[in-house]
This record gives structure tokens, sequence and C-alpha cells, in this order.
């Protein structure tokens, strides 16, 4: 079933590719293959990199790889040689691992503006490098690099599926709506993009709604996301048994729980049934496997909602303090998450979300 699907997104990327995008600009040096061998590798590597779990990243950098040996001068090639390198460090590589990966993600990139430095696709590739726990996730700057793509090439949907997640992580869910339906119109089959609509409606506590995109959007390539939104919204709708089932079952097929998101999820169930000496063993658990993840953001955000569940409110602020540190200061979903109702007259927790507020406003006046 894997490779039927793989081929079919392969045929629906070539087709888009050669017959719907229409670049902003004429390509400048670099943004074309003269070179057959090249230019198939370039297109069967950038359909792996889309798919965004560790079998197509690793395929991708493979094929990436080879489109750049049989064309060097091939700019795109190397744009999205970027983009897998910046995926397999945020999701996928082990701690030693990333920062050589983080180097060459770097290489890639400035040898694709190099060639062409108004290729588009260069600089969402350099947004995604920018766009990290080791860089403290500089929202702004990542907005510019991408904005700069979309400017090169409106067309280009990755660019506004990337823009609409900074959007909803840092709270202007309005603003990464409309982007998401900027990809989606540009490029339908952009799965990944459409299952964001239902993120948006969790930070906007509209579970029913979201609960029917998670349901509509299995995501097959990423079950851990999939898994954890969708736990997340049956628990928030009060179907714990729902919840709790399903990650069971994640967990049981899945026991690596890659960014520990699954297993932060399943202490927030625990904490809720005041089951609290093995919420604290999630939460360890979430922790220690999840160190070095690129969206431990959510998983610090779940370990706070268990704490405040349980009624411990100084971890629980702490917690959320390094949630809106490492990239996620998202203050919409901070303010209706009724798992955090137990922090509501804290005067210290009070104090975070006037600060939180602020920055809030500041992102919806300057962005």
């Amino acid at each position: 079933m894997a490779t039927t699907v793989l081929a079919t997104l392969a045929v629906a990327a070539i087709v888009y590719a050669a017959f719907f995008r229409s670049p902003a600009i004429a390509p400048g040096a670099g943004s074309k293959s003269v070179n057959s061998a090249a230019y198939d590798y370039y297109l069967r590597g950038k359909v792996n990199v889309n798919s965004e779990n560790a079998e197509n990243n690793e395929a991708a950098i493979k094929l990436l790889k080879q489109a750049v040996d049989a064309d060097p001068n091939f700019a795109p090639a190397y744009a999205e040689l970027s983009r897998a390198y910046s995926i397999k460090t945020f999701y996928f590589a082990p701690e030693a691992e990333k920062k050589q990966l983080n180097e060459d993600a770097e290489v890639a990139v400035e040898k694709a503006l190099k060639l062409n430095p108004d290729l588009a696709e260069a600089h969402l590739a350099r947004g995604l490098i920018l766009w990290t726990h080791a860089r403290r996730f500089p929202h702004e700057q990542v907005i510019q690099a991408y904005r700069r793509a979309l400017d090169l090439d409106p067309n280009l949907d990755e660019a506004h599926h990337q823009l609409g997640v900074v959007y909803f992580h840092i709270g202007l869910l309005d603003k990464a709506w409309e982007e998401i339906e900027k990809a989606l119109a540009i490029n339908p089959s952009n799965t990944l993009a459409r299952f964001r609509f239902g993120v948006i409606d969790m930070y906007r506590a509209n579970y029913e709604e979201a609960l029917a995109v998670f349901n509509s959007t299995p995501l097959e390539t990423n079950p851990s996301l999939w898994a954890f939104q969708k736990a997340t919204a049956l628990f928030r709708l009060g179907r714990n048994d729902e919840a709790a089932a399903l990650v069971g079952e994640f967990l049981k097929n899945y026991p690596e729980d890659r960014g520990g998101v699954g297993t932060s999820v399943k202490a927030m169930m625990l904490a809720r049934d005041h089951k609290e000496t093995e919420a604290e063993g999630a939460i360890k658990r979430a922790n220690e496997i999840g160190k070095g993840f690129g969206h431990f953001h959510h998983t610090a955000y779940n370990i706070a909602s268990a704490y405040a569940l349980m009624g411990k409110t100084e971890a629980a602020i702490k917690w959320l303090q390094d949630a809106a540190e490492d990239g996620f200061p998202c203050y919409p979903l901070f303010e209706n998450d009724a798992n955090l109702n137990s922090l509501r007259k804290d005067e210290h927790f009070i104090a975070f979300m006037a600060k939180l507020k602020q920055r809030w406003e500041h992102y919806r006046a300057t962005l």
C-alpha cells in the first residue's frame, strides 16, 4: 500500500511541477538542469521530502545527493537537499548527528543561493534552518525568509504551509488559517497542510471540528503527529476511553514515541484520573525521550497541563514557560485550554500570561 501511495504521489508531483506551477519570476542560473538524470533524481527526492517520515527522508537525501552529483549547478536540488537535512535534524536524527546535519543544510542552501539568489525554494530552506530549537525559534526572521520565498514565487505551496505553521505556533491563528488555505488552493494534495486546519481548530478550542479534520486526514506517513493530535482532541472532548485506547495502540506500535508526545498525552490522562505516581512516571519518561526533538515544546506543554491537572502549580508554570520560550508562545491556546484552569488565580500565572499576551499583541501588530 505504501509503495502505491508513494508512486501516486510521485506521478502527481511530476505532473504538478511540469504543468501547473508557474514561477513568479524568470528562472536564473542554476534553476533548471539540462541533465535528465539529475532532474529525475530531483523530482523523486522532492516527493520523498514532502512525506516527512524517517524512511522517506533518508530516501530523499540519497536521491538529492545523486541529483547534485549528476549536476553540480542545479540550484533547486541543493535547496531540496537542504530542506531534507533540516527535516532530519528536526525530527529524526540522534543528538550526536545534529550539528553536522545543520552544517550540511547550510552548505547546501548557500550553494543554491550562490547559483540563484532569487530561488524561492532556497529561501524556504533557509527558513527551515532558522526555525529550530538550537536557534531558539526566531519567529520573525523565519517569517521574513518565508515571505521572501513567496515574493519570488507566490505559488510555492510549501512556503505558505510553513508560514502557517509558524503563525499558529505564535498564536496568529487567523493568519495561519489563511496561509494553509493558500497552500491547499495551489496544491490540494498537500495532506500535511490540510491536517493543520485541525491543529488550528484545537488552539481555538473547537475540538469537534478538529477531530473531524484529524479523522479525515490519517497521515499514514506521520503516525506520531496524527495520534498525538487526535488523542488530545478526544481527551479535551472528555472521550477519555477512546483517547486512552488510541495512545495505548500508538505506544504499542511505536514504543520509541518520537519526541515523547504520546507519553505526554498519557501523562495528562493519568493526571486527570488522579494517578499521580503514574503520571509523574510518564512525565519523566516523556522528558527523557523527548530531549532534542524539534517540537519538544508540545511535549513540554502537555507536561505543564499534567501538572496543572494535578494541582502542582509551580511545576506547571515552569513547563509552560519552557514551552513558550522554546518556540510555542501560543497565547490563545494557553488562554482557552480548560486543563490550565487550576492556575488561573495564581499571581505568577497571571503575570506570565500578561507577558505572553503582550508578546502576542506585538506579533499581531507587526507580523
